[in-house]
Parts: C-alpha cells; sequence; structure tokens
C-alpha cells in the first residue's frame, strides 16, 4: 500500500509538472514574441492599420531620425521583427525612433504588403505616408533621416519604398526578399542606397533562380538575386565593384554611383532565408546600421552621423 501510495504520488508530481512546464511556456510565448510597445491605428481609405513605436527614453538634444521596419508576409499584426532586442538597443543609443507597421492583406495579393505598385494600388504608399506624418506630428523627427529594414516580404516591399517614397527614405536594408522580373512603375525622385543580404541557399526565395508567383497573378516572376543586384546598380549607373570575401559570405560593393548613391549585397555562402546573426563577423543590425547611418536625403556622408 505505502509503495503503491508513494508511486501514484510521483506519478502526480510528474503530470503536475509537466503541465506547469507547458502553462509556462504558453504564458511566455506571447511576452517573447509579441510587442510590448505602444500600438496607433490610423484609417487609411476605409481600414484600420496599425503601427507599433519604440521611442528612446533618454531627452534627446536634437531629432531623432526613424527606422521603419517590415515583417514577413506570413507575420500576425502584432507579432516582433527578427532581432528586434537589438535594433532597439541601437535606436536607444543613437536617439532613433522605430516604427513597426503591421501589414495588411488587400484583394488578391497573397501577403501582408502590396506589391508591384502602381496608380492603383497604392494603398501601403498612402498608409506610410500618412504613418510618418502622424510620427513626425507626435515627436520631433529629422524627416531627412528616414530608413526601412525589411525582412522576406518586408524585404521586397523595402523596394516599393525605394520607387514610390525614393522622397521620404534616406537608405533601404534588406534580408531574403526581391522585385518582379517585369516592374510596373519605379520613377524615382532621387536614387536611395540599398543594402541587401540573401543566403545562399535560401529554400523560399531563391538566390540563383527567377520563379513564377502563380497565385499572385499581379506580381508575376520574381528576380533571381545576381538580377536583383544589377537591376539597382544598373539604374544607379554605378562605375566601381568591390568585392571582399569570408569563409562564411561575400561583400559587393557599387559604388560610383549616380547622385552619390550605393549598392552593397552580402551573399551568405550557406545562409537560409532566416534572419542571419552575423555579416562577417560584426552582428547583422550593427553592420545594417552602419550602412544607413551614413544616409540622408541630401546624400552621403563619409562619417557616420551622430544621432544625438
Amino acid at each position: 500500500m505505502t509503495e503503491m501510495h508513494f508511486g501514484m504520488k510521483r506519478k502526480l508530481i510528474i503530470v503536475f509538472g509537466v503541465l506547469f512546464f507547458f502553462v509556462g511556456c504558453i504564458a511566455l510565448y506571447p511576452l517573447q514574441y509579441r510587442h510590448h510597445l505602444p500600438k496607433t491605428e490610423l484609417v487609411i481609405d476605409g481600414v484600420t492599420r496599425e503601427y507599433y513605436l519604440f521611442v528612446p527614453s533618454g531627452e534627446a538634444s536634437g531629432p531623432s531620425g526613424l527606422i521603419i521596419t517590415l515583417q514577413g508576409g506570413g507575420a500576425d499584426a502584432g507579432w516582433r521583427f527578427p532581432t528586434q532586442d537589438e535594433w532597439e538597443a541601437i535606436a536607444e543609443k543613437e536617439n532613433m525612433i522605430i516604427a513597426l507597421p503591421s501589414g495588411h492583406t488587400y484583394g488578391d495579393n497573397e501577403g501582408a504588403w502590396v506589391l508591384n505598385t502602381d496608380a492603383t494600388a497604392m494603398q501601403d504608399i498612402n498608409f506610410f505616408n500618412e504613418m510618418i506624418s502622424d510620427i513626425s506630428g507626435r515627436h520631433w523627427v529629422d524627416t531627412s533621416r528616414v530608413y526601412a529594414v525589411g525582412w522576406s516580404l518586408g524585404s521586397m516591399f523595402a523596394y516599393e519604398l525605394a520607387c514610390h517614397m525614393s522622397e521620404s527614405f534616406a537608405a533601404i536594408a534588406s534580408v531574403a526578399g526581391t522585385m518582379p522580373v517585369n516592374v510596373k512603375s519605379c520613377e524615382q525622385a532621387r536614387n536611395v542606397p540599398i543594402m541587401h543580404v540573401h543566403g545562399a541557399e535560401d529554400e523560399i526565395i531563391a538566390y540563383g533562380n527567377s520563379w513564377e508567383w502563380k497565385a499572385w497573378d499581379s506580381v508575376g516572376a520574381m528576380r533571381d538575386i545576381p538580377s536583383l543586384i544589377a537591376y539597382w546598380s544598373d539604374k544607379y549607373e554605378c562605375q566601381s565593384k568591390a568585392e571582399t570575401s569570408g569563409e562564411a559570405a561575400t561583400h559587393f560593393a557599387y559604388s560610383d554611383c549616380a547622385q552619390d548613391a550605393r549598392v552593397e549585397h552580402y551573399r551568405l555562402e550557406r545562409g537560409t532565408h532566416d534572419w542571419p546573426e552575423t555579416l562577417l563577423g560584426q552582428p547583422t543590425s550593427a553592420v545594417m546600421w552602419s550602412f544607413l547611418n551614413h544616409y540622408t536625403l541630401a546624400g552621403r556622408n563619409e562619417q557616420p552621423i551622430s544621432g544625438n
């Protein structure tokens, strides 16, 4: 009787321990992956859109720049951006505000952001114009220092911003995305400097092959990554190309471009579709920020721009 009693007691302890573990995981999961930031809603063309905002805690002596991060296509509204903690640390140090807008599926588009934007599909562009205006009305923002950072479908939409909001974005950086082969419209007011990071073994957005987005007719065939880089370096009339190789990555830098623009590309030799932790030994977020932080709407600065 005693052994049976202790045996049943031990089993109950194990069962409750397992249940406690899973309940704890469920409780922590949303805290780890969902936003802890305040949300703002805007009504754009009759549709409620939302963004989350990080504002540095210190009292700045000057206006803050603005980093806008672009989530991937499968991300639910309110989910954090990859390495968001790193970006918040950069923003805190450099007096930058971070806006994290949520995507919205319109009509027959297959993702959170509208691609191959033209005059008939300006919903997201209208949202971003209103969001930047709303943030600037609430905070002291240096509107010459607005940047976009995108991942996956968010990376693809970053190129829509480069095409259709070139007068608003000083520079963009993106990971694991591409552009349509047949671009409907990309009439820029200025050449937006671009950094693109991509894994050579990306299983979703292939590095070396174009592919057909069959479920999204208005988008059509998508570029392979060498074609993507060639599109921008040719468009910007870049005259110089430098290549730096490491064991894990190769860095291509296209310079001497029209309007002092620049195109940089990191090819991760064993990289997949995941956001990479490092680029040539440095944190990816830090490398991206180092690139972005040289640019304003007025052009490139040889020295990084102080955010403080």
